[in-house]
């Protein structure tokens, strides 16, 4: 080895005295984030997994006509998978499962449940909606709390539409035939068999206004 390979060598060793335990800590940090993060990942895959399994369960169990066993699974998805996509799908159905079950109550407190955590305000709004429904059976003045306040274009006829049929139920004629006449005029609209029974009640609500 030449003088110069042999100095070049020196400053190698001098070098790596001064920086290489900086080098080493770096790297080992850098390997403890690589590990969480492709743990992290492998864990949101097997909750999907788990998720997804719970709900093909509920689904098997509903089409059975084994509802305890559907709403097991749905409040299992609810408990231990909020954060999937299949929580509000299952909320859904859970509500719907449990009305079938007579526990209307229950239904309405999974309907909230779900407005209060849907990541999207179309499923907020569907579940408000249908809580809506359901409150409106024995107090319709709290369902029609429920129905105040904007919503998007297509949620509001559908909106107008329950709040004529609350407000025909307690006596509200002229504040119906206002509501009728909205869901009539909003677009997008009703569908077709919908459409043709809000003119129907309007048109009653007319003669009595």
């Amino acid at each position: 080895m030449n003088q110069d390979d042999e100095q070049q060598l020196q400053q190698i060793k001098a070098w790596w005295q001064r920086y290489g335990s900086g080098i080493l800590l770096g790297l080992a940090g850098l390997a403890v984030i690589l590990a969480g993060w492709w743990g992290y990942g492998t864990w949101q895959e097997r909750s999907a997994q788990q998720a997804a399994a719970a709900y093909a369960e509920l689904l098997r169990a509903e089409q059975g006509g084994e509802l305890a066993a559907a709403e097991a699974a749905g409040e299992r998805i609810l408990d231990e998978h909020a954060g999937s996509g299949y929580a509000a799908m299952a909320a859904l159905r859970l509500a719907r499962i449990q009305v079938e079950a007579g526990e209307r109550r229950r239904a309405v407190q999974t309907l909230k449940g779900l407005a209060d955590s849907a990541d999207s305000r179309a499923m907020a709004e569907l579940a408000r909606l249908r809580r809506a429904r359901l409150l409106g059976e024995t107090d319709q003045e709290a369902a029609l709390s429920l129905l105040e306040g904007e919503v998007t274009e297509g949620f509001r006829a559908s909106y107008a539409q329950l709040r004529g049929d609350l407000l025909s139920q307690l006596g509200r004629a002229e504040a119906a035939v206002a509501a009728y006449r909205e869901a009539l005029n909003s677009e997008p609209g009703l569908g077709g068999r919908a459409r043709e029974l809000v003119r129907r009640k309007l048109q009653a609500m007319e003669a009595e206004a």
